[in-house]
């Protein structure tokens, strides 16, 4: 056991590290920074660290939860779209629900939402925005990860080179805020659907620059899948009307083989696939092939098409899984917890353990945040004492109890 400047120790009924299996009456030390410094079983920690006074926690401790999706500036929408009638009737919703709220309604909204996330045991996001609106709401919060800059077509036809106006944009805003950056910005695509392949190829090469994965929404939908395929579906007659050149958007090709054409695997850090509700097996043998990590978004997809992903053909493949929210104009909260249960009432049969996984060191795996996700001397992935629990079924008890109560230890 590491012995590097030890200064809490902390115990519970239960631990769950998340990289290893769940320990009873266990304990965690760490640092002045809160850094893990050793994780075990009580008696032993306590034997090997007789100089530090014990605190006692009620439930089970567990590494803060990754939230691999948001859109935190979409906040100001809670409650205000219908779903059920499909992706392309919600998203022509977002824009002109939008425009009804001014900047400050919507950052006050961003502000509320980020700090109800943390109190919700979140640590860390992969927030998407067009705008930097929620860069500040998500740092006075406290949270860390990536923020995912997105750049659609429309943004390009505007300034002649999204990925350059953007970039200004950026640069500006943190010339003149006094927000401490503790997000990582990369460049990002809305969709397959939402910019052509020339944008599509130049914003997966400028990403895999930075070191971060990027993220992209991808077979969301059958309109989508039509759109690529063959031209046809609602989403060909939202581009027409938009004047976009009929077939530009039309590879002839299903979601993830076109997203394989543009070079999104090229980097070190492959994309996060977010939703994947209609990936077909094709799709799923080409995300396992590059290793590239699943972000679920249960209570979105449930909300907007009253459809789940094929989960079982996932974990039967072998698909890095991770868990998002999505915003709350499709939520009806930040909180991973209500998606874990949302999965756990579908999906009976899985092991609770694996949504578990998914909601820390799977979601810490996509965004390439090595220090959190998990309960391992040397990371700080801050801790949080969580209850109510079933002593005899600790997993199961908190994936089904959809709003646990949640007292940080330590923050990351």
């Amino acid at each position: 056991m590491a012995l590097s400047n030890p200064t809490r120790l902390i115990s519970a009924p239960w631990v769950l590290p998340m990289a290893g299996p769940a320990l009873a009456d266990a304990a965690v030390v760490v640092d002045g920074a809160d850094t893990i410094v050793a994780v075990g079983p009580r008696a032993e920690i306590k034997s090997a660290f007789p100089a530090l006074p014990e605190e006692r926690a009620q439930g089970a401790l567990l590494p803060g939860l990754v939230n691999a999706h948001t859109h935190v500036e979409l906040s100001v929408l809670a409650g205000r779209l219908r779903g059920g009638e499909g992706l392309v009737s919600w998203a022509t919703q977002v824009g002109r629900e939008t425009a009804a709220f001014s900047a400050e309604q919507r950052f006050d909204a961003a502000r509320r939402a980020a700090l109800a996330a943390v109190a919700a045991g979140t640590a860390a996001v992969g927030d998407v925005g067009n705008t930097l609106l929620a860069i500040p709401a998500l740092a006075e919060a406290g949270l860390v990860g990536v923020f995912f800059h997105e750049l659609l077509g429309s943004r390009e036809a505007v300034t002649g080179d999204a990925l350059a106006g953007a970039e200004r944009e950026y640069r500006e805003f943190v010339e003149s805020s006094p927000w401490p950056a503790r997000l990582a910005r990369v460049p990002a695509p809305h969709a397959l659907y939402s910019a052509g392949p020339d944008l599509l190829r130049r914003i997966f090469a400028a990403a895999a620059g930075t070191g971060h994965p990027t993220s992209i929404h991808i077979a969301e939908g059958e309109d989508e899948i039509q759109l690529l395929r063959d031209g046809s579906g609602r989403w060909a007659e939202i581009l027409a009307l938009l004047q976009v050149p009929a077939g530009s958007r039309t590879p002839g090709l299903g979601p993830l083989a076109y997203l394989e054409s543009l070079g999104a695997f090229a980097g070190e850090r492959p994309p996060l696939l977010v939703h994947m509700v209609c990936a077909s097996a094709e799709d799923i043998a080409l995300a396992h092939k590059h290793r590239a990590p699943v972000v679920l978004c249960p209570r979105s997809n449930l909300h907007i098409g009253g459809r789940l992903p094929d989960l079982r053909a996932f974990l039967s493949a072998g698909l890095a899984l991770a868990l998002g929210s999505d915003s709350l104009g499709s939520s009806p909260d930040l909180s991973l917890w209500g998606e874990m249960a949302a999965l756990a009432s579908h999906f009976p049969d899985i092991a609770p353990e694996i949504w578990l996984r998914a909601a820390t060191v799977g979601g810490a795996a996509a965004l390439g945040l090595a220090a959190l996700g998990a309960l391992v001397p040397g990371k700080r992935p801050g801790i949080m004492d969580v209850t109510p629990i079933d002593t005899q079924a600790p997993c199961a008890s908190l994936v089904a109890a959809a709003t646990p109560s949640v007292r940080w230890v330590a923050r990351p």
